[in-house]
């Protein structure tokens, strides 16, 4: 166990700088239907066969659609395209396993779900396939999947929770849609918050509205977030001119020809924050057995929150690495990163509890936990 001790608490940077993805963005959304379709393949493998086979879908893309909105309205003119590729064990002990279905069904159910103005106007096009015999032998053995690495920090920053809150307050204003993207940069004690958010056009019937609709969502999160800066500002889809506005059918850019791809959004704690250490993996998708890059991810996360929780620590980062094949409590490296002093042994007990956790793991993704 290495563990670092830093003299400049994250807090006293001069600057910072977090993006988050909301669930309404396309990159986002197709992270969400990777998980959704890795709980419903592992629930699917565990009612029949008794334990998780083998997948990573990790691969689903989406192909933006056309649309023409206009204030009070609008019409699709091409729905928006998924494609769902990874890999999936499609047959056990010669049991023919429906992946196409299964993954179809989850992908049209978390969209509906998540997108509140989606309706029909989307297409799925499973394209999964099963995976290398070496990898589905790894499952059974719950050995790592890959030599990976996971990274997590604890606490977040007064930014980073403004971020995290901000897109929230926005989706609950009536007339917002569900892509809600949002930069938060601070400068000393000043926040700035930029905020794209896709409105729903059938409830912006005039120009005034659009505007009316805007100026809530910036009052709210001003509301929200003024007391904590010494100087904050909001700007709400900055880029309109005069007619030229955000407006959207179904609530997503997607409609209008934004692509998006699993893993290109938001990290594992739900936030892009490039002034933290963070790692490129595509947590969402990966099998919750043995797959380092979903696992070790968050349990890195949940590590760092015990750490900070102790007496005397105001910031920790977990790192982890794996190796394939070998066990997952048992990672190639264990560091922690530490501004404040806190006993050396309780800090090792919070990573050792976690790794500890991995057999458990998977229980706990498919319940929907994490």
């Amino acid at each position: 166990m290495i563990i670092r001790h830093t003299s400049t608490p994250y807090r006293e940077e001069p600057f910072e700088i977090v993006e988050r993805k909301g669930l309404g963005h396309p990159d986002t959304i197709c992270d969400g239907i990777s998980d959704a379709i890795s709980r419903s393949l592992s629930k699917y493998y565990i009612d029949r066969f008794g334990g998780i086979m083998h997948h990573n879908v990790d691969k689903v893309l989406l192909i933006g659609g056309k649309s023409k909105p206009v204030l009070g309205g609008g019409e699709i003119i091409r729905p928006l395209s998924l494609v769902l590729g990874g890999r999936a064990t499609d047959e056990v002990e010669g049991k023919k396993v429906p992946v196409y279905d299964i993954a179809t069904k989850a992908a049209s159910e978390y969209l509906k779900k998540t997108i509140r103005h989606i309706g029909n106007h989307f297409s799925i096009e499973p394209r999964l396939s099963s995976g290398s015999a070496e990898l589905r032998s790894l499952v059974k053995r719950v050995g790592a999947n890959d030599t990976s690495m996971g990274v997590g920090y604890a606490p977040l920053s007064h930014l980073e929770h403004d971020v995290f809150e901000i897109e929230k307050i926005a989706r609950r204003v009536h007339g917002s849609g569900d892509d809600v993207k949002v930069m938060g940069i601070r400068s000393g004690e000043t926040a700035r918050f930029t905020v794209g958010d896709a409105i729903i056009s059938r409830h912006a019937g005039t120009m005034d509205q659009y505007g009316d609709i805007k100026a809530s969502i910036a009052a709210r999160i001003i509301e929200h977030t003024a007391a904590r800066w010494k100087d904050s500002s909001v700007a709400v889809n900055a880029a309109d001119q005069n007619s030229n506005i955000y407006i959207t059918i179904t609530g997503t850019s997607a409609e209008v020809g934004d692509d998006g791809e699993t893993g290109r959004g938001n990290r594992a704690n739900g936030l892009i924050t490039p002034g933290r250490p963070m790692t490129l993996e595509a947590h969402a998708g990966k099998n919750p057995v043995n797959h380092v890059g979903k696992i070790y991810n968050i349990i890195a996360i949940k590590a760092a929150e015990d750490i900070a929780k102790l007496d005397g620590i105001e910031d920790a980062y977990v790192f982890l690495v794996s190796r394939i094949g070998a066990p997952l409590n048992e990672p190639q490296i264990k560091a922690v990163t530490v501004h404040g002093k806190a006993d050396d042994k309780k800090i090792e007990y919070a990573v050792d509890y976690w790794l500890e956790q991995t057999t458990r793991f998977s229980e706990e993704f498919v319940a929907g936990k994490f």
